[in-house]
């Protein structure tokens, strides 16, 4: 039996089409019998997914779960209206999921008008007005160009992870993260890791006004941490704080439910608490 375990997000990106092609299956090229993925969130379920294009309808696939099905993608039903409380965004970047909207038939969550504001505890320090430009200049005025600093920094990022999905295209895969992100990145996108957000931006000539103001609630939000985290981890939370997003209606959960029907996989309702290796 083969085993697979979930990593989320990085799980997803690594996960694709090419798993087989890097030495997980025997020796003699016969693909397995079984193959047990552990965790029914995005990661799991993608994992699955993907596992049972590869290797074919002949391979049993088990996942297991002890809790709900979508692990970080969940909702919370008030007054009969459905909210997200994990993963309540999805960046219109993120080609795997678009594909799996289209393949389980799922409909995108229309999104609610509103405006931005920037609240210090106790006022208003600015808040967003039907005028574009009086908005871009009240900007300008008390951040400088601080936001268009952190704007180009995040783009740059997320253009060199799209690298991802021409690897996977041409069926190549990676043995870890750091693998992973060297190849996308070089040492800049290793070291993203060893060191804090706001040492980054700060290098990048953001404001302290700007971190304390604008990034510093962004990950209160999102991560529910602060700009100590990672510089990469954060550069992720901030392009969760664009405008290109959107979600599932019905909750993005459905994805991963949908995922688990897709593949065809065993959902055991069950806590793995150890893993062995036992001899063919």
């Amino acid at each position: 039996m083969l085993l697979y375990a979930s990593l989320g997000f990085l799980s997803l990106l690594c996960a694709g089409p090419a798993l087989g092609d890097s030495g997980f299956a025997p020796l003699d090229g016969a693909p397995p019998s079984k193959i047990a993925v552990i965790g029914a969130g995005i990661g799991g379920t993608a994992t699955a997914h993907f596992l049972r294009q590869h290797f074919g309808p002949e391979v049993r696939i088990d996942v297991f779960e002890k809790g709900e099905v979508g692990g970080r993608l969940a909702t919370v039903t008030v007054n009969n209206q459905a909210y997200e409380t994990g993963g309540s965004i999805i960046h219109s970047l993120n080609l795997h999921m678009q594909d799996f909207m289209k393949q389980l038939g799922l409909k995108y969550r229309k999104s609610v008008a509103g405006k931005m504001a920037v609240f210090n505890g106790k006022e208003f320090i600015l808040e967003e007005t039907d005028w574009y430009l009086l908005d871009l200049f009240r900007l300008w005025w008390r951040y400088g160009i601080s936001f268009i600093r952190m704007q180009m920094w995040v783009e740059e990022i997320m253009e060199k992870f799209m690298r991802i999905y021409k690897y996977q295209a041409h069926g190549y895969a990676f043995s870890s993260v750091d693998e992973l992100l060297n190849s996308l990145g070089g040492s800049g996108f290793l070291n993203m890791t060893r060191r804090s957000l706001s040492e980054s931006l700060l290098e990048l000539g953001v404001s302290q006004r700007f971190i304390d103001e604008v990034v510093a609630p962004i990950m209160w939000v999102n991560y529910g941490q602060n700009v100590s985290m990672p510089a990469f981890v954060g550069a992720v939370s901030l392009a969760g704080a664009q405008d290109n997003l959107w979600a599932v209606e019905g909750g993005n959960k459905l994805v991963c439910s949908g995922l688990l029907k897709l593949a065809k996989a065993n959902l055991i309702q069950s806590q793995v608490t150890t893993i062995s290796l036992q001899s063919s």
